[in-house]
């Protein structure tokens, strides 16, 4: 009786004892994939091509799967199992070519630098612009760039290179528009300057301004700064020259609102949102409450403006105004001029 009643305990606890083997063959069967697939990721090459990442201030280990195309997961359970432990610097990493996971660690050790970007400096920018285009870049801290064309100690260092900047307390005049190559790894202010001082003396002073004084080309670049921001299109330029100094030489206002922003520091995005709020402020640069030329340029002319200020066109017209496809219309009288407002 008894034995009978033991043989029917233990069939009653087969089924237990089957799930509990069950579950050990499941988490041994997970196991074993696990073991498997993380293997073939510590082998496998996950960076086929050299790639080069960006990392960004704050970052950590867990952007950089997304930035390589990485499964996060066996990442993390990489860096764990590894006791990985970098922190990452801001700056632009070169993952070698064919690289797997160990590869990829040793290369994020620290940023490399090896290629060269073009920078493109437009025409209508002004230093801050520039700054901040170059903030956007990665290449220097907010403002770096200004403090150096306006430092007069470096001012001062470079007048020993380039004779038309003498007279200067900024370099806004003479920052030339154009597009740059340079080390993105190794990059410094002063080269960058001293490149668009190459471009300038060469484009445009060696073939414009060497008869003039310093006088005359302050004058002019200052005056071209105006036209560059004031009409787009270079066949205009020249009349719209000759325009402003018409009203300069008949001891008129400007009137040019492209001079109200500057001594705000304003980019040339920030100052169309503002532009309304400063023009009646009376200040060295507003030339509507101002006669003749702002303190300095507002902007970095192109060799194109220079010489169509420099080679004005004279007209009978003292107006201008542009209508919403920015299609320039001129007018000899006020009349004429509040006529064409009406109209455009």
């Amino acid at each position: 009786m008894f034995r009978n009643r033991n043989i029917w305990l233990q069939k009653k606890q087969n089924p237990m004892i089957k799930l509990f083997k069950y579950l050990i063959i499941i988490w041994i069967l997970i196991w074993i994939s696990f073991t498997f697939i993380y293997s073939n990721f510590k082998s496998a090459i996950l960076v086929e091509d050299e790639t080069i990442i960006k990392v960004e201030d704050g970052e950590t280990l867990d952007s950089i799967p997304g930035k390589l195309g990485i499964n996060p997961n066996y990442f993390k359970i990489y860096t764990k199992l590894n006791d990985v432990k970098l922190e990452l610097k801001t700056g632009n990493y070169k993952i070698e070519k064919n690289s797997d996971i160990a590869h990829v660690i040793k290369w994020l050790e620290k940023p490399v630098f090896m290629w060269e970007i073009n920078l493109t400096l437009l025409e209508w920018w002004n230093i801050y612009d520039i700054d901040e285009y170059l903030l956007d870049k990665w290449l220097i801290k907010k403002w770096e760039y200004i403090k150096y064309v306006t430092s007069s100690d470096k001012i001062e260092k470079l007048t020993e290179f380039y004779k038309f900047i003498k007279w200067l307390d900024s370099l806004e005049w003479f920052l030339y528009p154009d597009t740059y190559t340079v080390d993105s790894g190794n990059f410094k202010i002063n080269n960058l300057v001293t490149k668009q001082l190459d471009s300038f003396e060469s484009k445009v002073y060696n073939e414009l301004l060497t008869d003039l004084s310093n006088k005359d080309i302050e004058e002019l670049v200052n005056l071209a700064s105006i036209v560059e921001k004031e009409e787009r299109n270079s066949k205009q330029k020249a009349t719209v020259a000759g325009i402003l100094k018409k009203r300069l030489n008949d001891d008129w206002y400007i009137w040019a609102d492209a001079t109200v922003c500057y001594p705000h520091k304003l980019t040339s995005q920030e100052c169309k949102k503002v532009v309304s709020k400063y023009i009646k402020e009376e200040s060295d640069y507003n030339t509507r409450t101002m006669k003749w030329l702002p303190k300095t340029p507002i902007w970095n002319p192109s060799y194109d403006t220079i010489n169509a200020t420099l080679n004005d066109k004279e007209t009978p017209y003292w107006f201008y105004l542009h209508d919403s496809d920015w299609i320039i219309h001129y007018a000899e009288t006020n009349e004429e001029h509040n006529a064409n407002k009406e109209k455009y």
